[in-house]
């Protein structure tokens, strides 16, 4: 072999060693990301959603204008990011006495508090075409580090349902934000004693 040859052609070889091994370590780190994802079925809550392993669950009691209510939470927290799950079934005449506005703008306030910050936008969706819902954003800071919020809430007959994605700016791709809120689906429901509402035209 040519002496110069190999001299000359031997840094770009250790860069093109250099680039494939790092792209053989993103497809590893890639593949152990997306496996880390797995479909939660929650038949008492009539959903299935996309979360991380081993999620915590708490049942907890909110204050209404109606009393306590029970509330189940579904959650995977890492130092970066926070992901959660939950329903809440309030009572038929705080349903029909209000407006699905007024509690969306309730619970969305509760959770910028958390992050110390404000809302960046706020819209209106619906839920498997028919039910009320509103998609927000809100930046803040917790713990000294800059955060990010992205929710959806859903009213389905006198149930609320809270899909939320926190973390740190920069350090949750958005992607797989956008793919953990997507994934909310309602399944057939247990007809546990709910009273289901015709949907406003």
């Amino acid at each position: 072999m040519n002496k110069r040859f190999s001299e000359s052609t031997l840094p770009l070889r250790r860069r093109i060693a250099a680039l494939l091994f790092a792209a053989a370590g993103m497809t590893a780190l890639a593949a152990c990301n997306g496996s880390e994802w797995q479909e939660l079925p929650v038949r008492e809550g009539d959903f299935n959603v996309l979360m991380r392993s081993q999620p915590h669950y708490a049942r907890q009691q909110l204050d209404t204008p109606s009393g306590k209510i029970p509330a189940h939470l579904y959650s995977s927290a890492r130092p970066e990011s926070y992901f959660a799950v939950g329903y809440s079934d309030y009572p038929l005449a705080q349903i029909v006495g209000g407006s699905p506005e007024a509690l969306f703008a309730h619970v969305r306030d509760t959770w910028v508090k958390r992050i110390e910050g404000n809302p960046v936008r706020m819209s209106p969706v619906k839920l498997a075409g028919q039910y009320p819902g509103v998609e927000f954003s809100a930046e803040g800071k917790v713990k000294g580090a800059e955060t990010f919020l992205d929710a959806r809430l859903y009213l389905v007959d006198q149930r609320l349902y809270q899909v939320i994605a926190m973390g740190r700016k920069g350090e949750v791709p958005q992607g797989v934000v956008n793919r953990y809120l997507n994934s909310f689906k309602l399944i057939e429901a247990s007809e546990g004693g709910m009273i289901h509402l015709k949907p406003p035209e």
